[in-house]
């Protein structure tokens, strides 16, 4: 083989190599599973917000969780299909003690599919003055 043939081989050799590394960690191939981040917010009034996802899949039906700091659980409800939610106010009143600083969760879910994980979450907080 000649030098210039030799030298082509390895140039294509480590172009190959260089790809390869270029493939994100997260990225899968057949077969593979994937975990896909979750994010939730809370709208400024307290009681409802939006799951988000690159992958649709972590977004409708997902448990979110609302919760005041101190006091544990006000409401637990179900994502639309659009990641929308609204905590039920007939539980949130029951349970809520004013004044108050209150977040939502999502805990990690593994649904039927390609996806192996779609992450937990939680929102920032917000405070619910009384008066």
């Amino acid at each position: 083989m000649s030098m210039t043939k030799k030298a082509g081989a390895f140039v294509a050799l480590a172009l190959s190599a260089a790809a390869l590394m270029a493939i994100p960690a997260g990225a899968a191939g057949p077969g593979q599973a994937v975990d896909v981040k979750s994010e939730v917010t809370i709208g400024a009034v307290g009681y409802q917000g939006k799951v988000k996802s690159a992958n649709a899949t972590c977004v409708g039906e997902r448990t979110v969780v609302l919760k005041q700091k101190g006091n544990g659980v006000l409401s637990r409800v179900k994502s639309k299909a659009n990641g929308n939610w609204k905590a039920d106010l007939e539980e949130l009143n029951e349970n809520i003690k004013i004044p108050a600083v209150v977040y939502a969760e999502v805990k990690p879910f593994s649904p039927a599919g390609p996806v192996s994980k779609c992450g937990g979450a939680i929102s920032k907080t917000v405070e619910i003055a009384g008066g």
